[in-house]
This record gives structure tokens, C-alpha cells and sequence, in this order.
């Protein structure tokens, strides 16, 4: 069974019904260990009081989680935490930035398909790539007695990280912490992450034997992968004397950074624009047309990711094919791997290949 924590979860924490939000509190509870194995949780009485909300509100919200096999009612007594079967304490957590969109729910499909064979349950737990909404979780997981591994995606991995003490922590209790997608420098680690540099080197190159001359880049400034790729941009238009600019964004930036970018286009007349993902690429280029600009002719437009977007307009996305499903895989083999001692760590990077598509010139 997957059990999801959204809490911070990206798109659909503003339109949570109320008693989805009624759900999440007593799963969080659970999860945590504040609502204990059997015993009785907060009546619907004071949850109708602390939610403002009717009887029947909370009603739902307790038959659903009776139907998923986490709540117990007892006429006369009251919910309860339903006891877990012998295997059913087998747990396999996984935090990661977003959970519902992009290229998050192929990850974890990935993961749930090795898991679920081997016995596991797994807990899914969203920063929303928020420092507060991380801390919240790894307290939960740490104070949780029954996980077994823990599959990480950390918040904005380029910087110092503000929850440092609570990963060693994490790291103390002695069960597998595996990274995926980036890691965090200053913290010991097990990881299963692709070849961002090298995979952004190759695809400017590419733009640049096409007869880019000119190369904008626009990355990501508070995680390692922006950095990383952008290292692979700057080495392949250095190596080839290519005229370049670059500029770096945040995550509280990325809904608008391509309209930052296409101006800088419009002013200074790139060949090319490198993106940090399809996220970035394709609003761009729609921002691009609208100004006027002819994708490839005018100015050549790549992604990275392959993710749905890609292909969702006209213009198809040249980008990196991120293998999200089998990086799922592999996290949580090794996880496997590591709970039965058969395997005492992990570190692996994972090879992209470029997907060329008629947004650069060529990719036809």
C-alpha cells in the first residue's frame, strides 16, 4: 500500500478539500507515531471542533482511511490505529521535492514496482522544496520505528543545508539512506544520480556543430543539478571559443524565469538557449513565438528531462532523457540490497542519451 504525506505537495496543496485535509493530519499522526498501533485517535467530536468543521466531514474522511486499512471504528468506543499484520511494518520511505507532477510520479512507480514484489509499503512524504516542510518530515521519519529505508530527493541540494542535523540524525539510526536525483556535499552518502554534467556537455556541443555560435543558459541556482549542468555548458563553449552568457534562478523563480530570459534573447539575439529542464523550455519557447521569434531558425531551444512536456505543443522539445522510472528502480534495489546486508552502500551515476527534436536546428 502507498500512503502519501502531501503536505507541501506543489500543486494541489491550495485546493485540498476538508477532509482530505482531515485525512493527511491523522496520516501525518500515524506516521509520526502520534497516533500509536491500536490505539484510540482524537473522537470526531474535537476533530469537527479543531478543523471547524461538520460531523459528517470528519465521517468521510475516517471511512476512507478505514477503507485504506490505517483506522479501525468501534461502535460505542471509537477510531483506533488499526494493527499492522507481521509484514505490514516492512516500509520503505521516500521524500522527495514534488510528488504528483513532472517527472515525479514515473520515480516513484519505479520505486513502488520493486518494493511492492519484495512486501514493502512504502511512505511518501513532500518538501514542496521547502527548508520547513523537510524538517517537518525527517522528524516524522526519524521518530517513525518502522521504516526500513529512506529514499531522499534533498531541498535545493547547492546549498548548505538548514536540516543537517536532523539527516545525520537520520543517518544514526543505521538503516539505508539512499539520495536520488542530487545529493547534499556535506553529508556522508549512498546515491543513484544521472550524469549532469556530462549530459549537458555533449547536447552544447551538439548545438554548437549545428552553428550556434552564440549560447544562452539558463539553470537552476539552488541545486547541484543546475550546477552541475551548467558546469557542462560552460566547459563545452569555453572548449569551442563560443560566445556565451548564462543566468541562474531559484525556486521561488521558476514560474516567470523564462520571461526574464526571453527578454535577455530579444535584447542580445542569441543562436541558442540551453534550459535547466523542459519546465523552462517550453514556456520559453512559447514566450519566444509570441515575440515574434521562429523555433529553430531563429533560435535553436533545448530541455532536459524528456518528461511529458517535451512533446506537448508543436514544438518538440530536443532534451535529455531522464531515465526517471529505472533511476526508481535502482534506488530501491539498493535499498533492498542494503536492509538485507547483501550490499553495504551505493554510489552511481547513470548515463542520459539526447533526445534531438525540431526545436534545434538539425533535430528534425
Amino acid at each position: 500500500m502507498i500512503k502519501i504525506n502531501s503536505y507541501g505537495q506543489d500543486d494541489d496543496k491550495m485546493s485540498k478539500t476538508k477532509y482530505e485535509i482531515i485525512k493527511d493530519f491523522i496520516i501525518e499522526g500515524i506516521n509520526s507515531g502520534k497516533f500509536k498501533e491500536g490505539e484510540k485517535i482524537y473522537s470526531e467530536n474535537m476533530l469537527a471542533r479543531k478543523f471547524k468543521v461538520s460531523r459528517h466531514t470528519v465521517r468521510r474522511a475516517i471511512m476512507e482511511l478505514e477503507f485504506e486499512g490505517l483506522l479501525v471504528s468501534q461502535k460505542g468506543r471509537g477510531t483506533f490505529v488499526a494493527k499492522k499484520s507481521a509484514d505490514s511494518s516492512k516500509c520503505i520511505a521516500v521524500l522527495t521535492t514534488f510528488i504528483s507532477d513532472y517527472i515525479f510520479p514515473l520515480i516513484i512507480r519505479g520505486i513502488e514496482k520493486v518494493i511492492a514484489h519484495e512486501g514493502y509499503g512504502l511512505l511518501l512524504f513532500s518538501t514542496d522544496n521547502s527548508y520547513e516542510f523537510e524538517r517537518y518530515h525527517l522528524e516524522s521519519i526519524i521518530n517513525n520505528p518502522n521504516i526500513d529505508a529512506v529514499i531522499i530527493e534533498p531541498t535545493k541540494s547547492a546549498l548548505p543545508s538548514k536540516n543537517q542535523e536532523l539527516y545525520r540524525k537520520l543517518i544514526q539510526k543505521e538503516i539505508p539512506v539512499i539520495f536520488i536525483n542530487t545529493i547534499l556535499q556535506e553529508i556522508a552518502q549512498n546515491y543513484i544520480i544521472t550524469k549532469d554534467k556530462s549530459a549537458v556537455y555533449k547536447l552544447t556541443q551538439s548545438l554548437i556543430k549545428s552553428g550556434c555560435k552564440k549560447l544562452l543558459g539558463i539553470f537552476k541556482g539552488d541545486d547541484l543539478q543546475g550546477i552541475k549542468r551548467y558546469s557542462g555548458f560552460e566547459k563545452a563553449c569555453k572548449e569551442a571559443q563560443a560566445e556565451f552568457n548564462a543566468i541562474f534562478f531559484t525556486s521561488e523563480e521558476y514560474n516567470f524565469v523564462h520571461t526574464r530570459a526571453a527578454e535577455i534573447i530579444s535584447r542580445e539575439r542569441f543562436d541558442a538557449a540551453v534550459c535547466y529542464n523542459d519546465k523552462i523550455a517550453l514556456p520559453l519557447c512559447v514566450k519566444l513565438k509570441e515575440m515574434g521569434f521562429r523555433i529553430p531558425q531563429d533560435i535553436s531551444v533545448t530541455g532536459y528531462d524528456n518528461s511529458l512536456l517535451s512533446t506537448l505543443t508543436e514544438i518538440k522539445l530536443t532534451t535529455v532523457e531522464h531515465p526517471k522510472e529505472k533511476l526508481g528502480e535502482m534506488a530501491a534495489k539498493a535499498a533492498l540490497s542494503m536492509i538485507r546486508k547483501s550490499r553495504t552502500g551505493v554510489k552511481e551515476e547513470v548515463e542520459c542519451e539526447i533526445i534531438f527534436r525540431n526545436s534545434t536546428k538539425g533535430g528534425f
